[in-house]
């Protein structure tokens, strides 16, 4: 026997969790408070920001691009601030919506109709890859900046750092004070790759749960449109009614969610895109005039942040369209003038879709992001 829709969503919940508890923000447990993990992770980043800036006050008299590198990785630092506050300050609501969506698999997993099952293992399936290409992307790049410099440092005798602070008593020119300040630098980016990661899977597992509403839309229109072509009689029209008022409550249902979604999300994915975008330039800048082996990594990871919430934000779009498609796609015309009316109030409703706002102004897409890349392109 196969296993139940509900079961592989929380199989997959199973492992978000995980991530999400190993930087101490497990935000989807009702019950979640500031505990010893988070204080730890915060305090990693307290620690960053101290000895960098020491650092670089230190260094920067001696060479001016140190500050230029420290400035680029910072971006991610402040990334990874924004998604743990995020994840802290909007616990309440990550967990109300993850029990919400859990009550959908629940729910119409048991339906008689074998399309809303369906439906649900193509959204866990689609779910699947769409973390573990993002995860993948995470684990070669923070591999590829840990590997590069130690193996540098290997073949040269010289030591590389993979990050741009230095500890306090520790000469990084000798040969122990060196390899000991690395290896913190790849704990420190092991932490900030996972935490990047956790937060990411936030966004993505909410958003990419639209096509879940669009496409359980489609079914009860496609249901309400073979209704109506029966002839109608008193107690068939009291049930159109009762299926014009689902859909109309499923859609809010919809609009609601994704409304709740830009009010947890447009800060998140605002410093995502902007910081993203911003680092892409100096990092481009600081691998074009000093030596920098990990920045290669880094600039990898950084075109992946700035794209992957304007994917998921055109994917919502695309679902906003196929929900607008489907509202007009009612037979308007096989209703009577009382259904006509409440269809008319549907199709205002769709004409204003929830979308993700990037910096509050325009909306998170593809779009956005090409926007941004040629405004890099001519910073650049």
């Amino acid at each position: 026997m196969s296993p139940r829709p509900s079961e592989i969503f929380r199989n997959i919940m199973r492992f978000v969790r995980f991530i999400s508890g190993c930087i101490g923000v497990d935000a989807y447990d009702p019950s979640y408070r500031f505990n010893t993990i988070t204080a730890f992770t915060t305090g990693s980043i307290i620690m960053y920001m101290c000895f960098t800036s020491v650092t670089v006050f230190k260094e920067f008299k001696k060479n001016w691009m140190f500050l230029i590198q420290a400035f680029a990785t910072t971006g991610s630092v402040v990334q990874g601030i924004n998604k743990l506050c995020v994840g802290i300050l909007s616990a309440r609501t990550v967990s109300e919506l993850y029990l919400q969506i859990e009550n959908i698999y629940l729910d119409f997993e048991k339906d008689h109709d074998p399309r809303y099952p369906k439906a649900l293992l193509n959204n866990c399936s689609k779910l699947k890859r769409v973390l573990l290409l993002v995860g993948a992307i995470y684990v070669i790049g923070v591999c590829g900046i840990i590997l590069t410099t130690v193996v540098a440092s290997i073949i040269t005798g010289h030591t590389y750092l993979s990050m741009h602070f230095h500890l306090p008593g520790l000469d990084v020119n000798t040969k122990l004070g060196g390899w000991v300040t690395l290896a913190v630098h790849c704990v420190c980016v092991v932490i900030g790759g996972t935490g990047l990661y956790a937060g990411d899977m936030v966004i993505i597992v909410y958003l990419l749960q639209s096509f879940v509403y669009a496409d359980f839309l489609k079914f009860k229109v496609d249901a309400l449109n073979t209704h109506v072509n029966i002839v109608q009689n008193d107690k068939l029209q009291y049930q159109t009614s009762q299926m014009l008022v689902d859909i109309a409550r499923w859609h809010q249902i919809f609009t609601t969610f994704i409304a709740k979604c830009n009010d947890m999300f447009f800060i998140l994915v605002s410093v995502q895109v902007a910081s993203s975008a911003l680092c892409i330039v100096i990092t481009i800048f600081a691998l074009l005039t000093s030596e920098w082996l990990g920045g290669y990594c880094y600039l990898c990871i950084l075109v992946s942040n700035l794209y992957l919430y304007c994917v998921l934000g055109t994917m919502l779009e695309s679902c906003n369209d196929n929900v607008m498609y489907e509202m007009y796609n009612i037979s308007f015309y096989d209703l009577r003038a009382e259904h006509q009316r409440f269809v008319f109030f549907m199709l205002v409703k769709s004409q204003q879709p929830g979308v993700i706002r990037l910096l509050g102004v325009m909306p998170l897409s593809v779009s956005s992001a090409l926007q941004v890349s040629e405004c890099c392109k001519l910073c650049d």
